[in-house]
């Protein structure tokens, strides 16, 4: 049985054991000892949607009256986390000091947003280059708030300290370096000797404890967040994280900067869209600088992931076992290989996350949102540009099989980017061995006779290039505008020619650059959103937290593999506040790597969704094995691949989520790759009144879309369902066809 149907039958007697044997913070039915912070609510200058009003309820009790002190936010993208953050702290009984750590290009939103929500709010921006001398002058600073103070940091500043150098004895007639308390030549924790050379690559310590660096005196500053611990540890009473998967890697500056800001005696509030990526350990650096006594009290070990990845993840053991003829006999070597698979038990939602995380879905503010919809748009390649295509991809797996999986990142790039910039640029992939030297040169042409625009236009354009021009003609004419992402934007940057594509049809287009400072990346679109059709961007530069209303349809017309980026970019317009439906397209060219790519991605994004709240088919899909994106798509490339159509996939993904985001009552908004274009029906009509049209149709495989009208206030809700069980889910409602 589907865990869907076991809860479908057995829901409510499961709900009452869970309230029998689980305590729970708050309940909205029986909202107990909130009475204070919905008095308070109405106070605030943007009142929340009723959804997120409860959820602001039910963290301020867990902050204020349990005190809970750390605490994760996971909401959609657009469901409100920064409203509903900034009410959290108004609930507070005595005015408190908040310190907001975000990523640099929405330092301009955090502000706007606290004056927007906060009654007379104190806002401080410490994102500035003296930095340090502002935190000393609060050191200084004894009395108590008498209104509530926000204060924002970039967690790019908040974590940058100063430079550093090898410090040595060094002298010409010897090769080694010495150490300067000592005088012995320092060794590593294996016994071997360090060189110069390896004294640049890290900060190294000498046997005796001496340290072998010292600060640069080229860049003298101090780590914002260091100082912060050291000397304002009790200056906050809370610090929120915005954006918080950005911290989730253990060694990184900005992980460490996290570590120190939560060691600080502050409460901490961590906001993101994407708590999980599909692997286990994802979680694991972040809940234990939250919690170190509780994963320590569990064996854990911050320094050694791969425990947490053993009990609660997916690991790959690969043994290698070889023969081999000695001189003095025959001999066996024995080589494993270790790797983590996507996959993350069940047991920890239940035992890390359920007690200390707010989940809300966009289904739960969907009255405040337009209809979205998301399609991935297959495209066939012209003949010369497949061929190339193909040599090159024949080329590359012959190089994988015969120098293994060297530089393997650089040939899939290569591999996704070239269809869309065969005609502007060459591709060169170096193979190199340890030591630096070349090994062998992988090369695709650069195909003539397309770079050329100015005779007619419609033979020179790549098949991607002459849908995107339909596709912003479609859009203009409906009074849309367009958000055109891309992703390789560096050595293979085909900005400038579609630029020109674009500019030669009629079309006004901007181009927003890495160049722009990222703290006024949000003010230049606003400055200059009236003077064109269509953004083009890399995806990486807005992914989080912009609020890009004035671009209705989102086009993807690359996506690499980053599920991260690629979840977080495509909700960039459908926010609460946006007005117009949105409209999301994947483009793509059938049987290439970019097929493939958003076919794993769709994969992937099952698991992180599972994570977030979401149900799937079984508990046994938490555990899914499946490789790394990477690691697949080099499999593909090896073995040829079995392209089964990103358009399947995605849907796939799409429907689960969806069914999962509105629970078991199917009041959820289904998208797929449909095919009601064949019936060419967009008029209101009774179900009961469509058998003409049913018997015309393959009834088995047909998939339809129907707006269905319910309710006093006629509220429409968008449903995709099998053409044959229309009139069981419209139970004799009017049913209105929808073509996209």
């Amino acid at each position: 049985m589907e865990l869907k149907k076991f809860i479908e039958k057995y829901g409510e007697r499961l709900s009452a054991k869970i309230e029998e044997n689980m305590s729970y913070i708050y309940n909205p039915l029986k909202p107990d000892g909130v009475k204070k912070f919905e008095e308070r609510m109405p106070a605030l200058i943007r009142r929340p949607y009723p959804v997120q009003g409860e959820v602001i309820k039910g963290l301020s009790k867990a902050l204020y009256k349990e005190d809970r002190r750390h605490l994760f936010l996971v909401g959609e993208m657009g469901t409100g986390k920064t409203i509903i953050s900034l009410s959290l702290v108004y609930m507070a009984e005595k005015p408190i000091r908040v310190l907001v750590v975000c990523p640099t290009h929405l330092i301009e939103k955090w502000i706007r947003e606290a004056r927007q929500t906060i009654p007379e709010v104190k806002i401080i921006n410490l994102s500035v280059k003296n930095v340090i001398t502002v935190l000393d002058g609060l050191r200084k600073v004894r009395e108590r708030p008498s209104t509530h103070e926000v204060y924002i940091i970039s967690k790019e500043r908040a974590k940058l300290s100063f430079g550093w150098r090898p410090s040595a004895n060094y002298h010409r007639s010897r090769e080694f370096p010495h150490c300067p308390r000592c005088g012995k030549v320092p060794q590593d924790k294996k016994e071997n000797l360090l060189t110069q050379a390896d004294l640049k690559k890290k900060r190294c310590f000498c046997q005796c404890g001496e340290a072998l660096w010292q600060a640069d005196p080229k860049l003298r500053r101090f780590s914002p967040s260091e100082y912060i611990k050291r000397y304002l540890r009790s200056f906050w009473q809370m610090v929120i994280f915005d954006e918080i998967q950005d911290f989730k890697a253990g060694e990184s500056l900005q992980g460490q900067a996290m570590g120190m800001l939560v060691g600080s005696r502050m409460k901490c509030l961590c906001l993101t869209g994407t708590l999980n990526g599909g692997y286990a350990d994802d979680i694991f650096y972040l809940l234990y600088r939250m919690e170190p006594g509780l994963l320590r009290a569990d064996g854990f070990d911050y320094r050694k992931s791969r425990q947490w990845l053993e009990a609660y993840g997916t690991i790959e053991y690969e043994q290698k076992i070889e023969d081999d003829d000695h001189y003095y006999g025959r001999g066996r070597k024995k080589n494993v290989i270790v790797r983590k698979r996507p996959g993350v038990s069940p047991l920890v939602v239940g035992k890390y996350l359920l007690e200390r995380s707010c989940f809300i879905r966009l289904a739960d503010v969907i009255d405040g949102l337009p209809p979205y919809e998301e399609r991935v748009v297959m495209l066939k390649m012209k003949d010369v540009q497949g061929d190339q295509y193909r040599v090159f991809e024949n080329q590359l797996r012959d190089a994988v099989r015969r120098y293994k999986y060297k530089v393997l990142s650089s040939m899939l790039q290569a591999l996704l980017s070239y269809p869309d910039s065969c005609v502007a640029f060459e591709e060169n992939v170096v193979i190199k061995d340890k030591s630096g030297e070349a090994l062998d040169t992988i090369h695709a042409p650069l195909i003539k006779g397309s770079a050329s625009l100015k005779r007619s236009i419609n033979e020179k354009l790549l098949p991607k290039e002459k849908e995107l021009l339909r596709l912003v003609r479609e859009e203009i004419e409906a009074g849309r505008k367009v958000l055109c992402y891309l992703t390789f934007t560096g050595s293979r940057d085909i900005r400038p020619r579609l630029k020109k594509v674009l500019e030669g049809a009629g079309f006004r287009v901007g181009v927003l650059n890495v160049s722009v400072d990222p703290q006024k990346r949000e003010a230049w679109i606003e400055r200059h959103v009236g003077e064109m059709d269509l953004l083009l961007v890399n995806a990486e530069l807005v992914k989080t937290g912009l609020d890009l209303y004035a671009f209705p349809t989102v086009v993807f017309y690359q996506t690499g593999y980053n599920i991260f980026s690629l979840r977080q970019a495509a909700r960039r317009s459908w926010r609460i506040g946006q007005e117009k439906p949105v409209k999301v397209f994947f483009f793509c060219y059938g049987e290439t790597m970019q097929d493939l790519a958003l076919s794993l991605i769709a994969k992937k994004l099952e698991v992180a969704l599972m994570v977030e709240g979401d149900l799937p088919e079984g508990l046994a899909e938490y555990g899914v094995t499946t490789a790394s994106i990477i690691e697949e798509m080099g499999k593909a490339l090896v073995e040829g691949g079995s392209f089964q159509g990103a358009e399947t996939a995605w849907a796939n993904f799409r429907k689960k989520e969806l069914e999962a985001g509105l629970g078991l009552g199917q009041k959820e908004t289904f998208f797929e790759e449909v095919a009601i274009k064949k019936l060419g029906i967009s008029d209101t009509q009774k179900v009961s009144d469509l058998g003409e049209v049913r018997a015309s149709v393959d009834k088995k495989n047909l998939m339809v879309r129907v707006s269905i009208v319910t309710g006093k206030k006629k509220k429409q809700s968008v449903v995709e369902v099998k053409y044959g069980d229309l009139e069981k889910v419209a139970n004799g409602m009017p049913v209105q066809f929808c073509l996209f």
